[in-house]
């Protein structure tokens, strides 16, 4: 260690008078020993970046070690490639997984909102399973045959013949109640 410590105050002493050039300043030993350091150590880093870029895509790392090892700098930076060209072919897939569920998702939400069938019995049958009692806000929109439309709060009873529903009221207001047929309906759809 004092070894070392020397070198750098001389090389240091060296540089801050001026005299001579770098290849003057160390000796032979020291330079040669310096240089081997960095080239073992560079060898040797190179076939640790291999083995661990190799462990992190999933293939076997002590094989790419030695690789490394034999062909120092050039396949640690392939590999590196490799793991990068890797990861962004996995976000990607990801985000058009992410896309096709969310647009899934959205499908099935705007089916199950929508209801394309003429409105009858059995359609607010199950509609009506589905309005809370509770609910203040709309739970339904009933397009009627003229075009119209009408905000349905909760369906109270599905006849035969005709369907029975609590229209949207104002806080506070008694909430009006509505016997229609369903020949004068055209279609119905959750809101």
């Amino acid at each position: 260690m004092s070894g070392i410590l020397e070198f750098v105050k001389e090389l240091f002493s060296q540089f801050a008078s001026g005299s001579g050039s770098f290849i003057d300043i160390a000796n032979a030993q020291r330079g040669w020993a310096i240089g081997w350091f960095f080239l073992i150590l560079i060898w040797l880093l190179s076939g640790f970046a291999s083995f661990e870029f190799a462990n992190s895509t999933g293939m076997h790392g002590k094989k790419h070690f030695w690789i490394g090892l034999l062909l120092p700098v050039v396949y640690p930076l392939v590999l590196l490639v490799r793991k990068l060209v890797i990861r962004a072919k996995a976000v990607s897939e990801a985000k058009r997984e992410t896309e096709r569920i969310t647009a899934e998702r959205d499908r099935i939400e705007a089916e199950r909102r929508r209801i394309d069938a003429t409105p009858n019995k059995d359609n607010f049958t199950k509609l009506k399973g589905s309005s809370d009692a509770n609910s203040i806000k709309a739970q339904f929109r009933l397009e009627l045959a003229d075009g119209s439309a009408l905000m349905i709060a909760k369906i109270l009873e599905a006849q035969d013949a005709l369907a029975v529903f609590e229209l949207e009221s104002s806080e506070g207001e008694t909430p009006r109640v509505l016997r229609m047929p369903y020949t004068k309906m055209a279609r119905i759809e959750r809101v």
